[in-house]
């Protein structure tokens, strides 16, 4: 009796762990949900400035020695976080997401678009270096890239997402809504 039960326990333990472990493009597909919401949420309010660029900046990210206003470094717990800011790009810009597709050596896992008040988003998830996973986010003239542990997709699109939809530029034109 013992014995069988162990093994209706060993098969149900398996079935619950095979049922929980998500695929990467699972997973990426959940993080551009989460993403797109993001985008659809009012923009954080900026707490850091580098030049004529001001941004939202969580909790634990620093800014790198180096970063300017239109290339900044940001770090938290040995992830680096680049957010790029290309100021005679508009709200309603598709560059960053068609360059994303111009790379034919990129593998992407999936992608998303977004669209609020003439202002165009995405988040994609691409194929990266070992076993993590190349993230982007972008809003208009702007996108934040990393990579990221498997585990990490669905926060860390979240938080790009946030970070990128907060960029104010001080000539207006790149501006938060």
């Amino acid at each position: 009796m013992c014995k069988g039960l162990r093994l209706i326990a060993g098969f149900t333990l398996a079935a619950l762990l095979a049922g929980c472990s998500a695929t990467i493009e699972e997973r990426a597909a959940e993080g551009i949900e989460v993403a797109g919401k993001a985008f659809e949420d009012k923009a954080k309010n900026t707490n850091a400035e580098i030049g004529n660029a001001s941004f939202y900046k969580p909790f634990g990210f620093e800014i790198q020695e180096g970063s300017d206003e239109q290339n900044i470094v940001l770090e938290k717990g040995g992830d680096t976080y680049v957010l790029f800011i290309n100021p005679n790009e508009g709200k309603e810009s598709r560059l960053f997401y068609d360059l994303l597709y111009a790379d034919p050596s990129k593998e992407i896992l999936e992608t998303g678009t977004f669209e609020r008040h003439n202002t165009f988003g995405f988040a994609g998830a691409a194929v990266g270096a070992g076993e993590r996973v190349e993230l982007v986010a972008g809003s208009g003239g702007r996108k934040i890239t990393t990579l990221s542990e498997e585990g990490e997709v669905r926060k860390n699109l979240k938080t790009m997402m946030e970070i990128v939809r907060s960029v104010e530029y001080d000539d207006g034109a790149v501006a938060k809504e």
